[in-house]
């Protein structure tokens, strides 16, 4: 998608190099964390009841699903409840 304009864009770049890589890291994770609670908050909402495990495994596949082939997804899956049995 190409919503912004080049001005914009090359002054964002600008601003974004300015900062430290500390800097850049910490806002990464900070949009990550943000977008995992967007997430998390819509797959509670389609499934008002849903326990801590299940929210893992749905959390796990709304992120990476399409990264992982059905076998490794299983596996994975299957160490997901594994370790979520353990806390």
């Amino acid at each position: 998608m190409l919503d912004t304009s080049l001005k914009v864009e090359a002054r964002v770049h600008k601003m974004m190099r300015k900062k430290s890589g500390a800097e850049r890291l910490m806002m990464g994770c900070s949009m990550f964390d943000m977008s995992k609670r967007i997430v998390e908050d819509s797959i509670k909402h389609n499934n008002p009841n849903i326990g801590e495990e299940e929210l893992r495994v749905q959390l796990f596949l709304r992120f990476y699903k399409h990264d992982f082939n059905e076998e490794e997804r299983e596996r994975i899956i299957k160490h997901l409840r594994r370790n979520c049995q353990r806390t």
